[in-house]
């Protein structure tokens, strides 16, 4: 089999997967409109939408309907959902422990109040712009590991005076594996779906669309941490997990 028939066999396979998973989700009643799971699955399909030896897809406006979780404040609220909206491009060729060329994930949580007033929250994960190569990566004063979730970020402050008494920082941001949309989606479940996550992991459908993209993303990003500690460091290491 040719290079470029192995890439197109698993654009094809991400495809396919995304496209399963949106009927599970479906199904279950977690997503009633999982057209942008096709539609990214439609974009990943399709070689000529990326490079020759990458794929890709955004997920825009996946939305959750979930029961509010415990805990939520404040404690009366309403139509508790959550929206994903995810952009990545993977590399065929890349380094086992950093897979992405591009990758952006943001996660936002709206409830309403019993007057009809929307709330929000939002955390935000993204692989930091960097150049392995000449090690110069885009200039901040405080640590930035390659990948990171944040609170807030940009979806946060566009609400402007509406914060009222909310403070905002930039940092910390959290080391995090990376994630395609299949975790990415898995996360969202995991933290907020309660029951139904527990439930969906039950399923075996489910399991065989989750469990690999763990042992192939990130299985190599908790191996490259580990070289922190190995003698000599791991270059990527130093880039993952910057604390050490």
């Amino acid at each position: 089999m040719t290079k470029k028939n192995n890439y197109d066999d698993r654009r094809r396979t991400a495809a396919t997967a995304l496209r399963s998973l949106g009927l599970i989700l479906n199904q279950k009643g977690i997503c009633a409109d999982i057209s942008p799971l096709s539609s990214a699955a439609d974009q990943c399909a399709k070689q000529a939408s990326h490079e020759r030896d990458s794929w890709g897809y955004n997920i825009a406006n996946l939305v959750f309907r979930l029961d509010t979780p415990r805990g939520t404040l404040p404690q009366k609220t309403s139509n508790f959902r959550i929206e994903l909206n995810l952009s990545l491009i993977g590399r065929f060729d890349a380094d086992i422990d950093d897979q992405f060329a591009e990758l952006e994930i943001n996660v936002e949580k709206y409830a309403n109040t019993a007057n009809g007033v929307e709330l929000k929250a939002a955390w935000h994960f993204d692989r930091h712009i960097i150049d392995k190569a000449k090690s110069t990566p885009h200039v901040t004063d405080d640590i930035h590991p390659l990948y990171h979730f944040q609170y807030g970020g940009s979806r946060m402050s566009q609400l402007g005076s509406q914060l009222g008494a909310t403070l905002l920082l930039d940092p910390p941001r959290l080391m995090h594996p990376p994630m395609d949309g299949l975790l990415a989606i898995d996360f969202v479940l995991a933290n907020y779906a309660g029951m139904s996550w527990k439930l969906l992991r039950q399923d075996p459908r489910y399991e065989r669309l989750i469990t690999p993209q763990f042992e192939s993303i990130w299985k190599p990003y908790f191996d490259s941490i580990a070289g922190s500690w190995s003698t000599p460091r791991k270059n990527s290491s130093a880039f993952l997990c910057p604390f050490v």
